[in-house]
Formats: C-alpha cells, sequence, structure tokens
C-alpha cells in the first residue's frame, strides 16, 4: 500500500525527491553536500523539498509530470510569444 510523504523516512524522501529531480534532467550532484556560505546546496534543497511535500496537499504532492512536457509545450501561447512560432 502507498504511504504518505509523511508516513517516509527523510532518507526514503530524499531518494524519492533525487529520483523525479533525475527524471527531469535536474543534477543536484553539482551543488556543494553542506556549505552555508554557497546559495544552495544539496542539505538546503532536500530538506526544503521533504517540507513541500509533507505539508502540501496530496493533489499538487501527487501531481506526475510528463518528463516530455516541458513548460514550453504545456502553454504553446508562451512558446509562440517568446519564438515567434509554433510548438
Amino acid at each position: 500500500m502507498p504511504r504518505t510523504p509523511q508516513e517516509l523516512t527523510d532518507a526514503e524522501l530524499d531518494a524519492h525527491v533525487l529520483a523525479r529531480l533525475e527524471l527531469l534532467g535536474v543534477d543536484l550532484s553539482v551543488l556543494p553536500d553542506d556549505d552555508p556560505q554557497a546559495p544552495a546546496d544539496r542539505r538546503r534543497i532536500l530538506e526544503s523539498a521533504r517540507r513541500f511535500l509533507r505539508s502540501t496537499p496530496g493533489a499538487i504532492a501527487g501531481f506526475q509530470m510528463d518528463v516530455q512536457d516541458v513548460p514550453p509545450l504545456m502553454y504553446p501561447s508562451a512558446w509562440a510569444g517568446a519564438t515567434g512560432e509554433t510548438p
């Protein structure tokens, strides 16, 4: 039976977040693990993602984005306005 984000451990939720980001082409491995001087680091991003997933209504938290639906193609008028062409 699927569990809610509130029921997952931090490590399980981190694995979920990293897998979803990887599917979207986002690689957090290029960031420092924990560097208070850096604008962003893996620890803070994962902490923020866990907090978001644990406090967000299920309809948003369960949103499944198709990796082929990049924002310009999801919103063709924005694509046409930015490029002058249609997708």
